[in-house]
């Protein structure tokens, strides 16, 4: 199979009518334009971005794609769609999916000659305890964070697979806060927690 980089741009803008799983990674985004009686397929790798389409399902908005033309196993030119940015319903272009920057590298520290020695700073042991504290506080609140974030995308694919009227974003965030205790106590958290705060909910 022969891949031909993305160097075209198009603006697909339509209505999100659904979104298939096509691999471990890969969705496939449909979206019916206009006046079209035919959905056109978008593709993405991007489970946090499918997260948030599934739901928009049934909303109109716009994406910026990039163009990918190759070859199949049968010699036939194919030609597909990846999502790069997503625009708010009636807006022509999109905005870029921002990536993130680089972590800077920190500067090498030059190396003293003999003759100059550094100055040493004594630290009670009382100030160090404090900061160690403080780290220790700020890394479960990083973990926390970073739990609550992988919840929040895992019940967002959940909840497309629910009817429509039952997409609300006070029902993401009950799967993702039941999420959150599942990773924190494990299987057994429901027992210590007592009755789930919704029935409603398949999940």
């Amino acid at each position: 199979m022969t891949v031909a980089p993305q160097a075209e741009v198009e603006i697909v803008h339509g209505t999100i009518v659904g979104i298939t799983q096509k691999g471990a990674d890969k969705w496939q985004v449909a979206v019916q334009q206009p006046g079209s009686q035919y959905a056109k397929n978008l593709w993405s790798k991007d489970a946090g971005l499918i997260g948030q389409l599934s739901l928009m399902i049934g909303q109109e908005t716009s994406f910026m794609c990039g163009i990918s033309n190759w070859t199949n196993q049968s010699g036939q030119p194919v030609r597909s769609l990846w999502i790069n940015g997503v625009g708010a319903g009636g807006t022509p272009a999109p905005q870029p999916i921002a990536t993130p920057q680089p972590i800077p590298m920190p500067t090498p520290q030059p190396i003293l000659p003999a003759t100059q020695q550094p100055t040493v700073v004594t630290v009670s042991p009382a100030v160090t305890q404090a900061g160690v504290t403080q780290q220790r506080v700020l890394e479960s609140e990083r973990e926390t964070r970073i739990m609550r974030q992988t919840a929040s995308k895992v019940a967002g694919i959940l909840i497309s697979h629910v009817p429509s009227e039952q997409r609300t974003l006070e029902n993401v965030l009950d799967i993702a806060e039941r999420l959150v205790a599942y990773y924190e106590h494990g299987v057994g958290w429901q027992q210590d927690s007592g009755p789930m705060p919704d029935d409603s909910i398949p999940f």
